[in-house]
C-alpha cells in the first residue's frame, strides 16, 4: 500500500511538472470586442484554430464581446457577451479557468472585464507567464486603435481605452515581452515605441510590429499553419518580399523572436496590400531619440517659417478617402518621420550642424525599421516613402493651422499629447516619456523635440502654459 501510494505520488508530480514545461513560445491574444471590432475577433479565432497545425506552442486568448454586431454561436461555445480564457489548438479550443490571477474568470461563471484597464491585461500576461510559461512571448493587442489609445472597451458607461504610458504604468517588467504585435490602426508612433523600449524598467518589448494608418486584421491562418516541424513542401509559400527567395516555415521549438516577427510582417504584406506596416527592432528606439532631440535643439535656432514649411511638405498618414480631409488631418497629425528628417537633412538653408544631425536621425532610423511597406489605394499617392526606413511616424502637426469650424489651432488639438497626467481628461492619458525626457520643465528653453513643437506653435509661453497648459 505504501509502494502503491508513492507511485501515484511520482506520478502526479510528473503529470504536474509536464503541465509546467517550458515552451518556447507563447502566444497571447488580447481580443478587445467590446466595440464594433467582435464579427473581426470571431474570423481570428477561427483562422487560428484552422491554422494551428503544432501543439509544440502556446496559444492563449483572452476575449470580450458584446451585444449587437456578431451573433457568432459556433466558433467558440456559444453566443457569450462576456469575457473568456481560452487555449487554441488545431480545430478545437479549451475553456480555461482564470485560476490565481483572473479568479472571477472561471467556466461555469459569466464575468465582465473591462479590457481597456491595464490591470486587465497586466494580468492576463502574468496568467499565462506562469501557467504557460515560455523562454519567448508574443503578445497581441487586437481592435481599435487611433495613435491617442487603443482597445476601447464602453461596456462599463464610460469610454476607456488603453494607452501607451498607461501600459507602463501599471504594467512592470516582469510582464515585458519579446515582440508587440499591435493588430490595430494607427500605433506605429515614434513616441508609443520610445514608451516601451526596453531601457525603461518597466513593461517593454524589443520587437514591434505596426501599423502608421488605418489597417485591417492579420492573416491568422497563415501565420500559424507556417509554424510546423513539417516540411515547407506541404504548404503553397509565396515569394519573400523582404528577404528574397522564398517564404519558409518556421520549426516552434527553434524560431527566434526576429524570425516570428518577420514571419507575421510578410503575411501582412501579403494579405494587407492596402495599408501600410513596418517592423521595428525596439532596442534602437533610445538611441535615435536622443539624437532627434539633439537636433531639436539646433532647429530651434533656425528660421520658424522654414521648419513649418518641412511640415507642410512631410507625408502624413491618413487616409485619402475620408470624406472630409481636413478632419482626417486634424485627427491624425502623424507625419513620417524619416521623410520629415530626409528634408532637414537637404534644406540648404539649415546650418551644417543641423543638417548633420538630421542625417544621422535617417541613420538611425533606418536601423530601427527592419521592415516597412506603403499600400496603395487609401493612403495619399507619394515617391517619398523608402522601404525599410519610413514606416513609421513623429507626431508632428501643423500646429499654427487653424480649423476652420472653431477657429482653434492644430496644436491645441494635441494637447492629450503630454508629459502631464490628462487621466482626468476625456479621451486622454498624457505622460509621455518622449515629452518628459531631456527636458526641464520651465526653464525658458527648448530641450527637446516634444518643447520644440511648443516651442514652434504655442506663442504663449508665460505661467498659463499656452493653449496646452505647458510652459518650456
Amino acid at each position: 500500500m505504501k509502494y502503491r501510494l508513492i507511485t501515484i505520488l511520482l506520478a502526479l508530480i510528473s503529470t504536474s511538472c509536464r503541465s509546467q514545461e517550458i515552451s518556447n513560445w507563447t502566444i497571447m491574444y488580447y481580443a478587445v470586442g467590446s466595440n464594433s471590432s467582435e464579427s473581426n475577433l470571431l474570423s481570428d479565432v477561427d483562422e487560428m484554430k484552422r491554422g494551428k497545425q503544432s501543439s509544440d506552442y502556446n496559444l492563449v486568448l483572452l476575449i470580450d464581446r458584446v451585444e449587437g454586431f456578431s451573433e457568432d454561436v459556433t466558433t467558440l461555445d456559444g453566443n457569450f457577451t462576456d469575457t473568456r480564457l481560452y487555449q487554441i489548438e488545431h480545430n478545437s479550443y479549451r475553456r480555461l479557468d482564470g485560476k490565481a490571477f483572473l479568479p472571477e474568470i472561471g467556466t461555469d461563471r459569466s464575468y465582465e472585464a473591462n479590457m481597456a484597464d491595464a490591470l486587465t491585461l497586466k494580468k492576463f500576461v502574468q496568467y499565462c507567464k506562469q501557467y504557460y510559461p515560455a523562454r519567448h512571448y508574443l503578445l497581441v493587442l487586437r481592435s481599435h486603435g487611433d495613435g491617442v489609445g487603443m482597445c476601447p472597451d464602453a461596456e462599463g458607461g464610460n469610454r476607456d481605452r488603453l494607452y501607451p504610458a498607461e501600459l507602463t504604468n501599471l504594467l512592470t517588467s516582469h510582464e515585458a515581452v519579446d515582440i508587440l504585435g499591435l493588430d490595430v490602426c494607427s500605433m506605429a508612433g515614434l513616441e508609443n515605441l520610445y514608451q516601451w523600449r526596453p531601457e525603461n524598467n518597466s513593461f517593454s518589448a524589443d520587437y514591434v510590429i505596426a501599423s502608421a494608418p488605418l489597417s485591417g486584421a492579420w492573416a491568422y491562418d497563415r501565420i500559424l499553419e507556417r509554424l510546423t516541424t513539417n516540411s515547407s513542401e506541404a504548404l503553397p509559400l509565396d515569394l519573400n518580399h523582404f528577404d528574397g527567395g522564398k517564404e519558409s516555415t518556421l520549426n516552434p521549438h527553434e524560431m527566434t523572436p526576429l524570425d516570428l516577427s518577420k514571419l507575421i510582417f510578410e503575411e501582412i504584406y501579403d494579405s494587407q496590400r492596402w495599408s501600410s506596416w513596418g517592423l521595428f527592432d525596439n532596442t534602437k528606439v533610445s538611441e535615435l531619440k536622443l539624437k532627434i532631440d539633439e537636433a531639436a535643439r539646433s532647429l530651434v535656432k533656425e528660421e520658424k517659417t522654414a521648419i513649418t514649411n518641412v511640415i507642410k511638405n512631410t507625408l502624413g498618414y491618413y487616409h485619402d478617402a475620408a470624406e472630409n480631409l481636413e478632419e482626417a488631418q486634424l485627427a491624425y497629425p502623424y507625419l513620417d518621420a524619416y521623410h520629415f528628417w530626409n528634408q532637414i537633412s537637404d534644406q540648404a538653408s539649415f546650418a551644417t550642424d543641423t543638417r548633420n544631425q538630421a542625417k544621422e536621425v535617417c541613420r538611425l532610423l533606418d536601423d530601427l525599421v527592419i521592415h516597412s511597406y506603403y499600400g496603395e489605394g487609401y493612403l495619399p499617392e507619394t515617391g517619398d516613402f523608402v522601404n525599410g526606413m519610413s514606416g513609421v511616424y513623429q507626431l508632428i502637426p501643423e500646429g499654427n493651422r487653424r480649423f476652420s469650424q472653431t477657429q482653434h489651432s492644430f496644436w491645441s488639438y494635441c494637447d492629450w499629447f503630454s508629459p502631464d497626467d490628462r487621466s482626468s481628461d476625456q479621451d486622454a492619458y498624457g505622460q509621455y516619456d518622449w515629452c518628459s525626457d531631456d527636458a526641464i520643465k520651465a526653464n525658458d528653453q527648448v530641450d527637446n523635440f516634444f518643447e520644440l513643437l511648443d516651442y514652434l506653435f504655442d506663442d504663449t509661453n508665460d505661467g498659463t502654459g499656452g493653449v496646452n497648459g505647458y510652459k518650456w
